[in-house]
């Protein structure tokens, strides 16, 4: 790990990169992969095992992916994961949509090991003292990439056809590993000598990273009715430029992600995390009752400040609290919580808006904000009065 204090490093800023494009290629395929299954001739179903397949495996990998790059060198798996992304989306251009499915369960594996692989970097070149700061901007290029991507997407797909998503999405996640290689590590995560012991799914998961990986699960269950249904409600809605949510949602994100992170790094995580989480709620309750453009930018600018401050304070406090040859367990275990968010918030988001409608389903995800509050609430107010270390629990 690097000693000094100096955050925009070289190898930091090919890393941003980096990150940008492969996760810009990656989300290309987000909702334009189950359109095309339908497309194809696909059932309701198959068009879910799309996604689900995937989400699943990219899970499990993640299980193992934080511990293994604790013991052994991280750039390697992360190129890895890149190779497997692009071969697989690449197939996708001539396979049947049963092989389709099938491949996803390995483009998981890919994901699993690239995704966890950046956040491992990330761990090991942001100095301790700018840790929020530096996972801020990290955090920043995953935003960026969910919000413009499936815009982007949808008009290809719209105007051209899945074929040319899938070039595009290869060619996205090739520049990005080609940055890669700009970024020099001068050591692994962990030098000790329980970079030796065997690996099991015990030590796959780090117990630290629990409490800020519980808090992120809940925060990802809202984010997943946003990316997976907002198209659906603007159909509701019969607003046609649902796309303008997204707009509003990265400038916010834009303007506000490098002021969190140093609040984080000066004040601690209380100070980002709770007005954060209030600012989500009231995004999600704006969007639930959205009835114009205007209303809809406008929920979008609540819930683009809310979720910028509160989901890379929670990584960066997941990072903090955890041993340092634990780093790599303690972002697998963070990352798995939004996978497992992911699978279960499209399955019971999807159950509400079938029952009732899709504003009264952001209304009811709101509710998850709200048990987010309660308890991180109720650890900051037990940390006051137990033993632990105040600095490991709240700052």
């Amino acid at each position: 790990m690097e000693h000094s204090q100096k955050l925009w490093t070289k190898g930091y800023i090919f890393m941003l990169l980096s990150n940008l494009f492969i996760y810009l290629g990656f989300y290309m395929l987000t909702p334009t992969l189950p359109a095309y299954a339908k497309l194809s001739g696909g059932s309701s179903l198959e068009s879910s095992l799309v996604v689900s397949t995937f989400s699943i495996t990219s899970l499990l990998i993640r299980l193992f992916t934080g511990n293994i790059m604790d013991k052994i060198e991280i750039k390697p798996l992360l190129l890895i994961g890149t190779i497997i992304l692009a071969a697989s989306t690449l197939s996708y251009i001539w396979l049947p949509l049963d092989a389709i499915i099938l491949m996803r369960v390995v483009q998981g594996i890919g994901w699993g090991l690239a995704s966890t692989g950046a956040a491992a970097i990330f761990s090991s070149i942001i100095p301790e003292k700018r840790r929020g700061e530096g996972m801020g901007y990290y955090s920043l290029s995953m935003i960026i990439s969910m919000a413009l991507s499936p815009v982007v997407a949808i008009v290809i797909m719209n105007l051209y056809s899945f074929k040319n998503i899938a070039i595009i999405s290869i060619a996205l996640v090739i520049v990005g590993a080609i940055f890669l290689q700009g970024v020099n590590l001068n050591k692994k995560l962990t030098n000790t000598p329980n970079s030796k012991k065997k690996i099991n799914l015990k030590d796959a998961f780090e117990q630290k990273a629990a409490l800020p990986s519980l808090l992120c699960f809940l925060l990802t269950v809202t984010l997943c009715g946003i990316m997976s249904y907002i198209m659906l409600y603007g159909k509701e809605l019969k607003i046609s430029s649902i796309w303008i949510y997204f707009v509003g949602y990265v400038a916010m994100v834009l303007l506000t992600r490098p002021a969190v992170g140093k609040i984080f790094d000066k004040k601690g995580h209380v100070v980002v995390i709770l007005p954060g989480a209030i600012c989500m709620i009231i995004g999600l309750i704006i969007l639930s009752y959205a009835a114009s453009v205007p209303i809809l930018l406008l929920s979008s600018l609540f819930y683009g400040v809310g979720y910028g401050a509160v989901q890379p304070s929670l990584q960066a406090w997941a990072v903090n609290r955890s041993p340092s040859n634990r780093k790599g367990a303690a972002n697998g275990t963070f990352l798995s919580s939004m996978d497992l968010a992911y699978t279960f918030g499209s399955i019971l988001l999807s159950f509400v808006a079938e029952k009732k409608s899709y504003g009264f389903m952001y209304r009811f995800s709101a509710i998850f904000i709200i048990l987010l509050i309660l308890i991180y609430s109720y650890n900051i107010f037990k940390s006051k009065y137990s033993n632990e270390s105040l600095e490991e629990k709240v700052s």
